[in-house]
């Protein structure tokens, strides 16, 4: 299992309409090989800088986050998001466990 971490900040004005284009997403990479699973987490805390939220997506390899981040389906669905929201949103941090994990019990 590989898991990518997107660490967003977004004025707290902004946080409902991210999380809406989340929900909304075109749902492209349903399809793409290797993709598991992908969860918006959004932190309860606020501060001056805005709100915290999370993109966790998991996938079965590296090899498969990566094909799909350079991917036509990657480049849509980030085209479908308003370019005025877009300009609002600040990566803080993209993590990814460098490591691969097996899921041993849900």
């Amino acid at each position: 299992m590989y898991v990518s971490v997107s660490r967003l900040r977004v004025p707290e004005d902004r946080s409902e309409e991210l999380v809406a284009a989340f929900r909304d997403r075109a749902g492209l990479v349903d399809s793409v090989e290797g993709f598991v699973d992908l969860e918006v987490w959004r932190s309860d805390k606020r501060s001056e800088d805005g709100q915290e939220i999370w993109m966790v997506s998991r996938w079965d390899s590296k090899e498969h986050f990566t094909a799909y981040m350079r991917s036509p389906e990657h480049r849509v669905s980030h085209d479908r998001v308003d370019p005025d929201l877009h300009r609002a949103i600040r990566l803080d941090r993209l993590e990814q466990l460098h490591d691969t994990y097996e899921v041993v019990a849900r």
